[in-house]
């Protein structure tokens, strides 16, 4: 029982991959469906190095248009695209063990269905855990029948792949939306719910529950979904242990009432289940059955705590040697020594010109505002019509701030105080933006969940109007400074749709350090049983 082994699908960078090893989980193997995520987490899970690499000996293709030696391609290669390649490094003899597998999960799907010896070979391993976080905000097991709708085929893709290995546990992570109700020709969907049933027609118990990594040392206010499914033996013998346990009875009510209503699945409602919110009841969340909390209101980690010790971009900071305590408990507990001597990198700043910083100045201020007000110059900001009361109540506020003035005609920018209100609204005049979703930091608070766009959060310090650093995005995901983020930076237009560049990898990450936590429970409960 000291190492257990698991199985990462929806890898992404590798965020819940780290989390779990430093746990004490031995990875089988990954499946990841982007290239440039892929890069990050071979690079950063495996060793090894793809760009340049015509011979990567841990990562291979389910798919591709492009041949084996052709590896920069395949790095650039739309992923959606690839299932129409000839091309495949998997064959009847691969072996799986510590391999990352690109492609979409279907393909891997359907390699196990044709491949019978692969798959008994995974089975071999016992494996302990499968985890992963497909796109579930519109699954329904109905819905999965929609083939053309290629997202509602995913988590039953992951569920029927669980079926087949029969891992004794599940993790499956994914976004507060999971928990909203949806209209599907005319009836009332749970996604979260429809995934549970997924999981019980495969042989698993599920467990849902919503956590918030801010609650885990997290700086990061991200409320996220959490299902653990027990496989039914494992399960039976967790609930002897624990037979009183009133969310294990909750769990074991379902299961049998999902088998005796196979036929009629859509009579299953939330009546018949529940997931657990550790903002509702903190007091289940103990380490038992729900992961133990390691951080009350009282010490949350802020946004300071997170990013101020690298605040200054123009400077090389070198790993493990900066004055932020949060950053060296990380790269404690996710240790690479060969890091040591080290410059950290994917610090390096966007390019911001007059305007944009001094949009980013006019949000720092604001976000400062109480009472209200902060809502009023967003109105003014906005346009909207402000009345003459709160308009003098605003300049009062702002004549306690410096906003940043610019000067074009000089190509540099002025700090100073406006004299009234007809100049702050001047200088809103000259930085609009269509994007209402932009706001700076409380340096004083977590950060807000993470977003994957750069340009929709910027920092809080005056010195720096400018957005956060892929490393800064880091750390509020509780990422060590020796984890370096591969591929394209940033991307736009139609590129979106595909391209998953160190920002976008970054947001879509689950904490490592959340991803521990959740990792030492399920092996303490296994170690309890086994």
């Amino acid at each position: 029982m000291n190492k257990l082994t698991h199985i990462e699908l929806f890898a992404g960078c590798g965020g819940m991959s780290l989390g779990l090893e430093t746990a004490g989980f031995d990875l089988l193997f990954a499946n990841e469906l982007s290239p440039m995520a892929s890069e990050t987490f071979a690079h950063n899970l495996l060793n090894e190095t793809l760009e340049g690499n015509e011979s990567p000996k841990k990562t291979l293709w389910i798919k591709s248009q492009f041949p084996k030696n052709e590896i920069e391609k395949r790095l650039r290669e739309n992923p959606f695209e690839a299932p129409k390649g000839k091309y495949s490094d998997i064959d009847d003899n691969t072996v799986l063990d510590e391999k990352l597998l690109i492609g979409d999960i279907n393909e891997l799907l359907t390699a196990f269905e044709e491949k019978p010896a692969l798959l008994n070979a995974i089975r071999n391993n016992d494996v302990d855990l499968i985890s992963g976080g497909p796109p579930c905000q519109s699954f329904s097991l109905a819905g999965k029948r929609e083939r053309d709708n290629h997202k509602n085929t995913l988590p039953a893709s992951f569920a029927r792949i669980a079926g087949m290995i029969q891992p004794k546990t599940v993790l499956l992570e994914n976004v507060k939306g999971i928990t909203s109700p949806f209209t599907e020709n005319g009836r009332k969907y749970y996604a979260w719910l429809e995934v549970s049933k997924a999981f019980v027609l495969e042989g698993f118990v599920p467990v849902c529950m919503m956590l918030n990594s801010k609650y885990f040392g997290v700086p990061q206010n991200r409320p996220r979904f959490i299902l653990i499914a027990y496989r039914k033996d494992i399960f039976d013998k967790i609930f002897m242990k624990h037979v009183k346990n009133e969310i294990l009875t909750v769990s074991n009510d379902f299961y049998k009432t999902v088998l005796d209503n196979q036929k009629d699945l859509d009579s299953v409602t939330i009546k018949n289940f529940k997931y657990y919110d550790i903002e509702s009841n903190p007091e289940l969340f103990d380490g038992v059955i729900l992961p133990k909390i390691t951080h009350f209101e009282r010490d949350f980690i802020n946004t300071s705590e997170a990013i101020g010790d690298i605040r200054r971009t123009q400077l090389n900071y070198a790993f493990d040697n900066t004055k932020g305590k949060y950053a060296n408990i990380l790269n404690s507990i996710f240790l690479k020594d060969s890091y040591r001597d080290s410059i950290i990198k994917n610090h390096e700043p966007r390019n911001h010109n007059l305007l944009i910083k001094s949009r980013f100045r006019f949000y720092q201020v604001i976000e400062q505002f109480q009472n209200g007000l902060k809502q009023g110059a967003i109105d003014l900001f906005t346009g909207k019509e402000v009345s003459e009361e709160l308009r003098s109540k605003l300049l009062n506020e702002f004549s306690h701030h410096k906003l940043l003035f610019p000067d074009n005609m000089a190509s540099r920018e002025v700090l100073m105080t406006p004299e009234n209100i007809d100049e702050v609204e001047e200088l809103i005049k000259l930085i609009p933006t269509k994007k209402h979703s932009q706001r700076a930091l409380q340096e004083f608070e977590p950060a807000p969940a993470q977003l994957t766009i750069p340009d929709d959060l910027c920092h809080y310090h005056s010195d720096h109007p400018r957005t956060l650093t892929v490393r800064e995005m880091a750390r509020f995901q509780s990422f060590p400074d020796w984890f370096e983020f591969k591929s394209k930076v940033t991307t736009g237009g139609q590129m979106r749709k595909f391209e998953v560049p160190q920002y976008t990898q970054v947001g879509n990450a689950v904490p490592p350090l959340l991803a521990k936590f959740l990792g030492e429970t399920i092996k303490k409960q296994l170690k309890e049983i086994l």
